[in-house]
């Protein structure tokens, strides 16, 4: 079954998009792809109704399952996809796993 893992960063934090689309994603895509990661996407959020911007960046990971989430996460790839989140963001993501349970 396909799992999700949506990566978000908060309104707050600084956030090089630039540095985020040409070097950070390619390379989760790249080193990421062995472990059953089949595609992403990129979500650049605006205010909401409310005026309130909690999220700035959310990036959408397919898996081909979920149990593929946390190898790739424990992996030597992993580790170093973590490890740049200091070249473009002052602060650390949140992360949400789940299995995707229905699709248009």
């Amino acid at each position: 079954m396909p799992a999700n893992a949506t990566v978000l960063y908060t309104g707050d934090a600084k956030f090089d998009l630039k540095y985020y689309l040409e070097s950070h994603m390619p390379l989760v895509g790249k080193d990421w792809k062995s472990f059953g990661l089949l595609d992403w996407k990129v979500i650049q959020f605006e205010a909401g109704p409310d005026g309130s911007k909690p999220y700035s960046i959310a990036a959408i990971l397919t898996w081909d399952s979920i149990d593929s989430i946390p190898k790739a996460l424990a992996s030597d790839a992993g580790k170093g996809i973590l490890a740049d989140v200091e070249n473009f963001s002052d602060k650390g993501p949140i992360f949400l796993v789940g299995n995707i349970v229905g699709a248009s």
